[in-house]
């Protein structure tokens, strides 16, 4: 059973980039009722998502507010199934689309290589471990005082620097694929990190206090330096 989730952890955090690089159905023929479809779809996708993040729930189902390997398993799992299931049945948009040259669907390609480079950058294995809750590692990436608070690497640059990594690739798979489809959910999984950073934060005060204070004296910027 570890062998079976630690291949659906890693194949989840997979199919994040792998979808936008991959490319959401497009056509411009397609009925405009499956813009509604495709919306729909991601917010019944997204709601379940972001509730279990919240520390009422944590609590409600676990019985503490923090993080466990247990509860991070949980999460995983059921974020990365349901994601590629939405994958999967999300439809075809019309809209309009440009004729981008191949130099600069490469661009695109290198630019997301890049942003995919940004969000692994000091991570190892075992923190990968950690961050997936694998039995017998030691968590890491919690909002609790389970787990070290991070400060250090690219987190003195900006203090969610994940979040700036998958933004990018969001921005660079629009070069890969210019069409309406790829700039909707490109949007959608953008703002949806960008509009989680607020929440995430006071859930960090509310369990570090004056640690992350301090932290967010030294490294002012959320996800863009000189920018938010």
């Amino acid at each position: 059973m570890i062998a079976i989730y630690r291949i659906i952890a890693y194949f989840g955090l997979a199919s994040i980039f792998g979808t936008m690089l991959y490319g959401f159905r497009y056509d411009v023929g397609a009925p405009i009722s499956n813009l509604y479809w495709d919306i729909g779809l991601y917010v019944a996708y997204i709601t379940p998502h972001l509730v279990m993040t919240r520390g009422w729930f944590k609590w409600a189902l676990w019985g503490k507010s923090g993080g466990s390997l247990a509860e991070r398993r949980v999460y995983i799992t059921v974020s990365s199934v349901t994601w590629l299931f939405v994958f999967a049945i999300q439809r075809p948009l019309p809209g309009p689309a440009v004729s981008a040259p191949e130099w600069l669907q490469f661009a695109g390609v290198l630019g997301f290589l890049l942003a995919m480079r940004s969000f692994f950058e000091g991570s190892t294995i075992p923190m990968l471990d950690g961050l997936f809750g694998m039995p017998g590692s030691t968590m890491s990436h919690s909002h609790g005082e389970e787990t070290p608070l991070l400060t250090e690497g690219p987190y003195a640059r900006v203090r969610h620097p994940h979040y700036q990594a998958v933004v990018l690739a969001c921005a660079a798979s629009l070069l890969i694929h210019p069409h309406a489809a790829q700039l909707l959910w490109a949007a959608m999984i953008a703002l949806t990190f960008i509009l989680f950073i607020p929440i995430e934060e006071q859930q960090l005060l509310t369990a570090r206090g004056q640690a992350y204070r301090d932290y967010q004296t030294r490294t002012p910027y959320r996800l863009f330096r000189g920018v938010w």
